[in-house]
Protein backbone atom coordinates (compact mmCIF):
# COMPACT_ATOMS: atom_id res chain seq x y z
CA UNK A 1 0.00 0.00 0.00
CA UNK A 2 2.78 2.62 0.89
CA UNK A 3 5.02 1.59 -2.09
CA UNK A 4 0.96 2.40 -4.76
CA UNK A 5 1.13 5.76 -2.36
CA UNK A 6 4.55 6.76 -3.23
CA UNK A 7 4.28 5.29 -7.49
CA UNK A 8 0.72 7.94 -7.09
CA UNK A 9 3.08 10.88 -6.08
CA UNK A 10 5.51 10.35 -8.31
CA UNK A 11 3.27 9.86 -11.22
CA UNK A 12 1.31 13.44 -10.25
CA UNK A 13 4.72 15.13 -9.91
CA UNK A 14 5.28 13.83 -13.72
CA UNK A 15 2.29 15.19 -14.84
CA UNK A 16 2.82 18.81 -13.28
CA UNK A 17 6.19 19.32 -14.44
CA UNK A 18 4.55 18.27 -18.18
CA UNK A 19 2.08 20.82 -17.81
CA UNK A 20 4.28 23.66 -16.53
CA UNK A 21 6.87 22.52 -19.85
CA UNK A 22 3.67 22.89 -22.38
CA UNK A 23 2.39 26.22 -20.54
CA UNK A 24 6.23 27.58 -20.94
CA UNK A 25 6.08 26.05 -24.46
CA UNK A 26 2.82 27.99 -25.21
CA UNK A 27 3.65 31.13 -23.83
CA UNK A 28 7.03 31.68 -25.54
CA UNK A 29 5.06 30.67 -28.62
CA UNK A 30 2.89 33.40 -28.16
CA UNK A 31 5.69 36.28 -27.41
CA UNK A 32 7.37 34.87 -30.58
CA UNK A 33 4.60 34.65 -33.15
CA UNK A 34 5.93 36.42 -36.35
CA UNK A 35 3.83 39.60 -36.83
CA UNK A 36 2.92 38.61 -40.77
CA UNK A 37 1.68 35.27 -39.46
CA UNK A 38 -1.62 34.22 -41.98
CA UNK A 39 -3.51 31.86 -38.96
CA UNK A 40 -6.64 32.38 -37.43
CA UNK A 41 -10.51 30.52 -38.48
CA UNK A 42 -13.97 32.76 -38.49
CA UNK A 43 -16.21 30.19 -36.72
CA UNK A 44 -20.24 30.65 -37.70
CA UNK A 45 -22.85 27.91 -36.26
CA UNK A 46 -25.61 26.72 -38.14
CA UNK A 47 -27.53 23.74 -36.83
CA UNK A 48 -24.67 22.77 -34.43
CA UNK A 49 -22.12 22.45 -38.14
CA UNK A 50 -19.26 24.59 -37.75
CA UNK A 51 -17.75 26.09 -40.99
CA UNK A 52 -14.14 27.79 -40.80
CA UNK A 53 -12.98 30.83 -43.40
CA UNK A 54 -9.18 31.74 -43.21
CA UNK A 55 -9.04 35.95 -42.02
CA UNK A 56 -5.86 36.99 -42.49
CA UNK A 57 -5.44 39.21 -45.34
CA UNK A 58 -2.77 41.30 -46.88
CA UNK A 59 -4.04 44.92 -48.26
CA UNK A 60 -2.72 47.36 -50.92
CA UNK A 61 -1.32 50.55 -50.44
CA UNK A 62 -5.50 52.03 -51.35
CA UNK A 63 -7.96 50.89 -48.80
CA UNK A 64 -9.33 47.71 -48.29
CA UNK A 65 -12.42 47.50 -50.33
CA UNK A 66 -12.42 44.38 -52.11
CA UNK A 67 -15.60 43.81 -51.55
CA UNK A 68 -16.38 46.47 -54.33
CA UNK A 69 -15.31 43.77 -56.96
CA UNK A 70 -18.11 41.21 -56.14
CA UNK A 71 -20.32 39.84 -58.48
CA UNK A 72 -24.08 40.28 -57.47
CA UNK A 73 -26.60 38.23 -58.80
CA UNK A 74 -29.76 39.83 -60.33
CA UNK A 75 -32.02 40.39 -57.36
CA UNK A 76 -28.84 41.45 -55.22
CA UNK A 77 -28.17 43.68 -58.54
CA UNK A 78 -31.78 44.89 -58.18
CA UNK A 79 -31.24 45.90 -55.06
CA UNK A 80 -28.70 47.86 -54.68
CA UNK A 81 -29.62 49.81 -57.77
CA UNK A 82 -32.94 50.54 -56.02
CA UNK A 83 -31.25 51.57 -52.77
CA UNK A 84 -28.71 53.59 -54.47
CA UNK A 85 -31.90 55.41 -56.81
CA UNK A 86 -33.20 56.50 -53.51
CA UNK A 87 -30.48 58.25 -51.66
CA UNK A 88 -29.76 59.91 -55.10
CA UNK A 89 -29.64 63.57 -54.55
CA UNK A 90 -29.76 66.71 -56.88
CA UNK A 91 -26.43 68.55 -57.71
CA UNK A 92 -26.07 72.35 -58.54
CA UNK A 93 -25.23 73.07 -61.78
CA UNK A 94 -21.98 74.27 -60.96
CA UNK A 95 -19.09 71.74 -59.19
CA UNK A 96 -18.23 74.49 -56.75
CA UNK A 97 -20.55 77.06 -55.16
CA UNK A 98 -19.16 79.97 -53.65
CA UNK A 99 -20.58 80.57 -49.18
CA UNK A 100 -22.45 83.78 -50.54
CA UNK A 101 -24.21 81.72 -52.90
CA UNK A 102 -25.23 79.09 -51.16
CA UNK A 103 -28.60 78.69 -49.21
CA UNK A 104 -29.62 81.25 -46.16
CA UNK A 105 -32.46 80.61 -44.24
CA UNK A 106 -32.41 84.25 -43.11
CA UNK A 107 -33.54 85.46 -46.48
CA UNK A 108 -35.51 82.33 -47.47
CA UNK A 109 -39.41 82.62 -46.96
CA UNK A 110 -42.89 80.28 -47.42
CA UNK A 111 -45.99 81.39 -47.71
CA UNK A 112 -49.83 78.85 -47.32
CA UNK A 113 -51.26 78.20 -50.67
CA UNK A 114 -54.53 78.88 -50.32
CA UNK A 115 -54.99 80.75 -46.70
CA UNK A 116 -58.27 81.93 -46.33
CA UNK A 117 -59.64 78.46 -47.53
CA UNK A 118 -61.83 76.34 -44.63
CA UNK A 119 -60.19 73.59 -43.71
CA UNK A 120 -61.50 70.72 -41.89
CA UNK A 121 -59.73 67.30 -40.09
CA UNK A 122 -58.60 65.34 -43.17
CA UNK A 123 -58.06 68.07 -45.36
CA UNK A 124 -54.36 68.52 -47.48
CA UNK A 125 -52.72 72.20 -46.70
CA UNK A 126 -50.20 73.22 -48.93
CA UNK A 127 -47.02 75.22 -48.20
CA UNK A 128 -44.66 76.88 -50.28
CA UNK A 129 -41.33 77.52 -49.59
CA UNK A 130 -38.63 80.25 -51.71
CA UNK A 131 -34.79 79.93 -51.01
CA UNK A 132 -33.02 82.88 -51.33
CA UNK A 133 -29.24 82.65 -50.72
CA UNK A 134 -26.92 85.68 -48.62
CA UNK A 135 -27.34 87.75 -51.18
CA UNK A 136 -31.39 87.36 -50.95
CA UNK A 137 -31.05 86.21 -54.71
CA UNK A 138 -33.54 83.50 -55.44
CA UNK A 139 -31.71 79.96 -55.85
CA UNK A 140 -32.45 78.64 -59.41
CA UNK A 141 -31.47 75.21 -58.07
CA UNK A 142 -32.99 72.70 -56.03
CA UNK A 143 -31.54 69.98 -53.16
CA UNK A 144 -31.58 71.61 -50.32
CA UNK A 145 -31.84 69.35 -47.21
CA UNK A 146 -35.50 70.85 -45.45
CA UNK A 147 -37.86 69.55 -42.88
CA UNK A 148 -41.30 70.78 -42.12
CA UNK A 149 -43.85 70.05 -39.18
CA UNK A 150 -47.45 71.52 -38.32
CA UNK A 151 -47.56 71.88 -34.10
CA UNK A 152 -50.18 72.64 -31.96
CA UNK A 153 -48.02 73.72 -28.38
CA UNK A 154 -50.82 73.70 -26.63
CA UNK A 155 -52.33 70.07 -27.53
CA UNK A 156 -48.36 69.31 -27.64
CA UNK A 157 -49.44 67.47 -31.24
CA UNK A 158 -47.03 67.42 -34.13
CA UNK A 159 -46.69 65.74 -37.93
CA UNK A 160 -44.69 66.30 -40.25
CA UNK A 161 -44.91 67.26 -43.77
CA UNK A 162 -44.02 65.44 -47.13
CA UNK A 163 -41.62 67.72 -49.03
CA UNK A 164 -41.52 68.15 -52.97
CA UNK A 165 -38.66 69.45 -54.61
CA UNK A 166 -39.26 71.52 -57.74
CA UNK A 167 -35.40 71.71 -58.42
CA UNK A 168 -35.64 75.45 -59.45
CA UNK A 169 -35.28 76.82 -55.97
CA UNK A 170 -38.96 76.73 -54.63
CA UNK A 171 -40.44 73.35 -53.09
CA UNK A 172 -43.75 72.69 -52.13
CA UNK A 173 -44.69 70.96 -48.78
CA UNK A 174 -48.16 68.63 -48.04
CA UNK A 175 -49.44 68.23 -44.73
CA UNK A 176 -52.31 66.59 -43.47
CA UNK A 177 -54.45 68.12 -41.00
CA UNK A 178 -54.72 65.28 -37.97
CA UNK A 179 -56.55 67.35 -35.35
CA UNK A 180 -59.27 70.56 -34.91
CA UNK A 181 -58.12 74.01 -33.37
CA UNK A 182 -54.86 76.00 -34.73
CA UNK A 183 -51.66 74.86 -36.28
CA UNK A 184 -48.27 76.58 -36.76
CA UNK A 185 -46.34 75.67 -39.77
CA UNK A 186 -42.28 75.64 -38.64
CA UNK A 187 -39.50 74.94 -41.37
CA UNK A 188 -36.51 74.51 -40.49
CA UNK A 189 -33.30 73.81 -43.32
CA UNK A 190 -31.45 71.32 -42.24
CA UNK A 191 -27.84 71.17 -44.72
CA UNK A 192 -28.05 73.93 -47.73
CA UNK A 193 -27.67 71.56 -51.06
CA UNK A 194 -23.85 72.82 -51.21
CA UNK A 195 -23.45 71.20 -47.79
CA UNK A 196 -24.89 67.65 -49.13
CA UNK A 197 -22.20 67.77 -51.88
CA UNK A 198 -19.84 67.98 -49.43
CA UNK A 199 -20.96 65.06 -47.43
CA UNK A 200 -21.93 62.89 -50.55
CA UNK A 201 -17.83 63.97 -51.37
CA UNK A 202 -16.97 62.52 -47.92
CA UNK A 203 -19.19 59.61 -48.03
CA UNK A 204 -16.96 58.27 -51.57
CA UNK A 205 -13.37 59.57 -50.18
CA UNK A 206 -13.88 58.84 -46.56
CA UNK A 207 -16.11 56.00 -45.89
CA UNK A 208 -14.07 55.49 -42.53
CA UNK A 209 -14.22 58.56 -41.22
CA UNK A 210 -16.20 57.11 -38.19
CA UNK A 211 -13.67 54.24 -37.26
CA UNK A 212 -14.18 51.50 -34.47
CA UNK A 213 -11.87 48.78 -32.41
CA UNK A 214 -11.70 45.60 -31.27
CA UNK A 215 -10.04 43.57 -28.49
CA UNK A 216 -8.15 40.23 -28.77
CA UNK A 217 -7.00 38.80 -25.57
CA UNK A 218 -5.26 35.23 -24.97
CA UNK A 219 -4.67 34.54 -21.49
CA UNK A 220 -3.38 37.51 -20.00
CA UNK A 221 -2.10 39.13 -23.13
CA UNK A 222 -4.53 41.35 -24.71
CA UNK A 223 -4.49 43.80 -27.71
CA UNK A 224 -6.55 46.24 -29.41
CA UNK A 225 -6.75 47.25 -33.41
CA UNK A 226 -8.73 49.26 -35.49
CA UNK A 227 -12.12 48.10 -37.39
CA UNK A 228 -13.93 49.42 -40.40
CA UNK A 229 -15.70 48.10 -44.14
CA UNK A 230 -12.10 49.97 -45.33
CA UNK A 231 -9.06 49.58 -44.12
CA UNK A 232 -5.90 51.82 -45.54
CA UNK A 233 -2.33 50.78 -45.97
CA UNK A 234 -0.62 47.21 -46.36
CA UNK A 235 -0.80 45.58 -42.53
CA UNK A 236 -2.39 41.81 -42.10
CA UNK A 237 -6.23 42.08 -41.57
CA UNK A 238 -8.78 39.90 -39.94
CA UNK A 239 -11.52 39.26 -42.39
CA UNK A 240 -14.46 38.85 -40.23
CA UNK A 241 -16.94 39.62 -43.46
CA UNK A 242 -20.23 37.94 -42.53
CA UNK A 243 -20.94 34.71 -44.70
CA UNK A 244 -24.22 34.76 -45.18
CA UNK A 245 -25.42 38.12 -45.92
CA UNK A 246 -21.77 39.51 -47.48
CA UNK A 247 -21.46 42.48 -44.99
CA UNK A 248 -17.95 43.33 -45.08
CA UNK A 249 -16.15 44.30 -42.22
CA UNK A 250 -12.54 43.76 -41.19
CA UNK A 251 -9.62 44.52 -38.46
CA UNK A 252 -5.99 45.13 -38.64
CA UNK A 253 -4.59 41.93 -37.33
CA UNK A 254 -3.15 41.62 -33.93
CA UNK A 255 0.79 41.83 -33.80
CA UNK A 256 0.57 38.52 -31.28
CA UNK A 257 -2.48 37.12 -31.65
CA UNK A 258 -4.90 35.44 -34.07
CA UNK A 259 -7.94 36.48 -35.45
CA UNK A 260 -9.69 34.33 -33.65
CA UNK A 261 -9.36 35.58 -30.38
CA UNK A 262 -11.19 38.21 -30.48
CA UNK A 263 -13.42 39.07 -27.90
CA UNK A 264 -15.04 42.91 -28.00
CA UNK A 265 -15.69 45.49 -30.60
CA UNK A 266 -16.40 49.21 -29.42
CA UNK A 267 -16.87 52.34 -31.75
CA UNK A 268 -13.53 54.25 -31.73
CA UNK A 269 -14.65 57.65 -32.36
CA UNK A 270 -14.33 60.09 -35.41
CA UNK A 271 -12.08 61.38 -37.93
CA UNK A 272 -10.91 65.29 -37.70
CA UNK A 273 -10.11 67.12 -40.10
CA UNK A 274 -11.98 66.50 -43.11
CA UNK A 275 -13.66 69.93 -44.61
CA UNK A 276 -11.55 72.52 -46.22
CA UNK A 277 -12.45 76.28 -44.72
CA UNK A 278 -14.59 77.09 -47.10
CA UNK A 279 -16.35 73.70 -47.15
CA UNK A 280 -16.72 74.37 -43.20
CA UNK A 281 -18.86 77.41 -44.10
CA UNK A 282 -21.78 75.30 -44.84
CA UNK A 283 -22.38 73.54 -41.48
CA UNK A 284 -22.01 76.40 -38.97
Amino acid sequence: MWRDSFRLQIFCLLMAGLAIVVLVHNFFQLEHLDDDTISGSNWITENNVQHSLSQTTKTTRKPYCSYKQQTLSKREQAEQESLLAAILWPKPPDGKIAFVESTDPAHSDFVIVKPSRFFKVGDELEVLVRVKDFQGKPKQYGGDYLQARIHSPLLKAGATGRIVDCRNGLYKVFFTLLWPGEVKVSVSLVHPSEAIQVLLRLREEKPDRVYFKSSFKSGRYSETTECNVCLPGDLPVCNFTDLYTGEPWFCYKPRKLSCASRISHAKGGYQKGLLTQEESLFFQ
